[in-house]
């Protein structure tokens, strides 16, 4: 958060100013904690979630992330499913504020895990759908085309798991490609 080191000096010196830059100071901090970033640098991550939680039935998976750590305001929530444990190459898919994904994506066995993170953060660690990591099948007859590769999320690669909105502030890997 935002500190001005000599404010002790200038509450002495001149009081009217020490007054404004404290409410200078309190606006920009409160701003800061409201939208999950620090003004000064950044935040540490949010408390890995308690529990992922999924079933599936006729293609279709439900999600529900469990999250009882003390959380600010602007804390958003990521999914990842993938055909592998390993999560190599995962799908991300961004929940926002909700702890709820219900997705169409067929009858296919995947992994889930899910993880959290403020914008002005490090994403939490991913804590996956059973110990170790349990496939879901999707079940039903539908399909559905095959999975393109997964081109990441933020400022991650496809490649890098458990990123969110990225762990850097800008991608280092080229242009981000939109399908």
């Amino acid at each position: 958060m935002l500190k001005i080191g000599q404010l002790a000096q200038i509450k002495s010196e001149s009081p009217y100013t020490y007054e404004a830059l404290t409410q200078i100071v309190n606006a920009v901090n409160s701003l800061g904690r409201a939208t999950g970033v620090d003004p000064s640098g950044t935040i540490d991550p949010p408390a890995p979630i308690g529990r992922l939680s999924v079933t599936a039935a006729d293609g279709i998976f439900d999600l529900a992330i469990t999250d009882n750590s003390s959380v600010n305001r602007g804390i958003f929530y990521f999914a990842e499913s993938d055909t592998t444990p390993a999560f190599g190459k995962p799908y991300v898919h961004f929940l926002g504020s909700s702890r709820n994904l219900r997705i169409a994506l067929g009858n296919q066995t995947l992994y889930w895990r899910a993880y959290s993170q403020y914008l002005g953060s490090a994403p939490s660690e991913p804590v996956t759908f059973g110990s170790p990591a349990t496939a879901v099948t999707g079940g039903g007859t539908a399909a559905g085309p095959a999975l393109q590769a997964s081109t990441g999320s933020g400022t991650a690669s496809g490649s890098e798991g458990g990123s969110g909105f990225g762990t850097v502030t800008q991608s280092t890997f080229g242009p981000v490609i939109l399908r």
